[in-house]
């Protein structure tokens, strides 16, 4: 089973959330202080350390309404159809209901607490389809097995840690050896010594992450003449490639054995047969090197449990795909958070977003306002202007991002749903008119076009800049002189572009800006820079 739903009311940073997860990967992100530390403390609740939790003063959320409730619902869902038919699920049928849009069955958990001068009494119920808790004999009992079968890990704060390297556990060998006769049945691309080598490094990557914080020093000295070396992480990230292209159930459930045999090594609540437990993974990017990063993550995506990440890194995030990330996003009475639902976007929409957004430039998933513009040129000259004007966007949580190739609509669709504020700055020419009719379309009844878009009184940037101050810097690039020229303006720029390139004379107006002063900067620009940091502000 997987957790498919958690509501949080009243507990630590948290007031109110709901949150549908992704049975496979669930990747979260959003500001410091948004909630996402919180989430994680509710979801450790449900590891086998924490089982039958007792809430303290510090676990209720206070502010000036009424802050002497808890309550956490966690809904876990089958995995596939018939699952609470296997032997290890079937005490827990009494406590389940199945949901006729998909036939599936699920289970309800909630831990609550309410808070009465000095006493703080929780509670532990499995819940009815209509929230209600249900009267069993046996419900602790129940809840432990729910537990046990799908525990919570986290991996950044491990349990204790042993003297020796994980690398030496002789179960966990055992595994290797079967995943390895399975990889080489199946892929005549691996030797055996990259077999060994590729295996040996997921062993110690999935070790590492289970060494406490304070020891990791010590791990490493003792594991420094047997850690992977850049040769098997290499040949881990072909074992990757192979995994990728198998649809094997035996392959990942032998990577599962690997980790499964880590897990009991490590703890002192060993995990059961038919235990498939729930990752959680807080920054994981604070400890490791991007590439290591980006080879452990591919290999975490093929175990067959459900994986909840929180991270600020860009590489991170763009290792999955468009549905497994969640932005958080701090309200006044909540924190919502944002997703694309599975079929949400259409196929082409998908692709554009997952190549220019998600490939090319994954930081903008952690904007607060997209600046959405024609092309590369602009981009980089409209960043600089803005500095120069004494707006850093970046620091304002403002990303530019290039449409022409993309296509407006789908990067609209997309910030809409992840609760991101977008503006766009558009040529004036017969393109440029049409971009602005598609930001008319896209705009809420009763909202104004001016508060998303400025058209450029020219027929593009250049044009514009000639005509704003920067004729100087066009005709010394085309002609080498200041002086009057008897030609038409767009022929004088195309001379110059032609002599010169776009992004060579956009370094050049910004230089130019720069030795003037900020006055220097056209007034429209500047009215634009400053309605997009109150935007960009007005989400905090």
């Amino acid at each position: 089973m997987f957790i498919e739903q958690i509501d949080i009311k009243g507990f630590r940073g948290i007031k109110q959330l709901s949150l549908k997860l992704n049975a496979k990967s669930s990747v979260l992100i959003g500001e410091n202080q948004w909630g996402k530390s919180s989430l994680l403390s509710a979801l450790k609740l449900l590891t086998l350390d924490n089982k039958f939790y007792q809430f303290v003063e510090s676990d209720f959320y206070h502010d000036n309404d009424d802050g002497n409730h808890i309550s956490i619902n966690v809904v876990y869902c089958e995995s596939y159809v018939n699952q609470l038919n296997e032997q290890a699920y079937q005490p827990l049928q009494v406590a389940s209901y199945r949901s006729p849009s998909d036939g599936l069955y699920r289970i309800a958990y909630q831990i609550s607490a309410e808070k009465s001068s000095d006493n703080i009494i929780t509670a532990h119920n499995l819940l009815n389809e209509y929230e209600q808790p249900l009267k069993l004999d046996n419900v602790k009992l129940l809840i432990a097995i729910l537990i046990n079968l799908n525990p919570v890990m986290p991996l950044k704060n491990s349990v204790n840690a042993k003297d020796l390297p994980v690398t030496n556990e002789p179960l966990s060998q055992y595994f290797i050896d079967q995943l390895s006769e399975q990889l080489k049945a199946h892929s005549a691309q691996l030797s055996q010594d990259e077999l060994n080598r590729g295996l040996q490094a997921a062993r110690s990557l999935l070790a590492y992450y289970f060494v406490d914080s304070q020891q990791r020093s010590n791990y490493k000295k003792l594991a420094q003449k047997s850690s992977p070396k850049t040769e098997d992480w290499n040949s881990l990230e072909r074992i990757n490639n192979v995994l990728d292209d198998l649809d094997n159930d035996y392959l990942r459930t032998a990577l599962l054995g690997i980790f499964g045999s880590i897990v009991n090594a490590k703890g002192d609540n060993p995990l059961s047969h038919s235990s498939v437990p729930i990752l959680v993974l807080e920054e994981p990017e604070s400890q490791l090197h991007p590439i290591i990063l980006s080879v452990g993550f591919r290999l975490l995506k093929n175990l067959p449990s459900q994986k909840i990440i929180t991270s600020n890194s860009s590489d991170l995030v763009s290792l999955f795909p468009l549905e497994s990330i969640y932005r958080l996003i701090r309200q006044p009475e909540q924190i919502v958070s944002k997703y694309i639902a599975p079929h949400s976007l259409s196929v082409g929409d998908s692709r554009r977003i997952l190549f220019h957004v998600l490939y090319r430039r994954p930081t903008a998933l952690f904007a607060r306002c997209w600046l959405l513009v024609e092309g590369e040129t602009e981009v980089w000259l409209l960043r600089e202007l803005a500095e120069q004007s004494g707006y850093h966007l970046s620091s304002e949580g403002i990303q530019l991002l290039e449409f022409a190739q993309c296509g407006l609509k789908p990067l609209i669709h997309y910030a809409n749903r992840m609760g991101i504020r977008w503006y766009v700055i558009t040529d004036g020419d017969m393109a440029g008119k049409k971009y602005a009719q598609t930001v008319q379309s896209q705009c809420e009844p009763g909202e104004s076009l001016n508060d998303y878009i400025t058209v450029l009184p020219a027929r593009d940037i250049e044009n514009f800049l000639f005509k704003h101050g920067f004729s100087h810097v066009y005709k010394l690039a085309a002609y080498n002189t200041v002086a009057h020229i008897d030609m038409s303006v767009p022929k004088i720029i195309q001379k110059a572009i032609h002599k010169s390139s776009k992004p060579d004379l956009a370094i050049a107006v910004c230089d130019d800006a720069k030795a003037r002063g900020a006055t220097a900067i056209p007034r429209l620009l500047t009215d634009t820079f400053a309605k997009l940091v109150k935007t960009s502000k007005s989400l905090l």
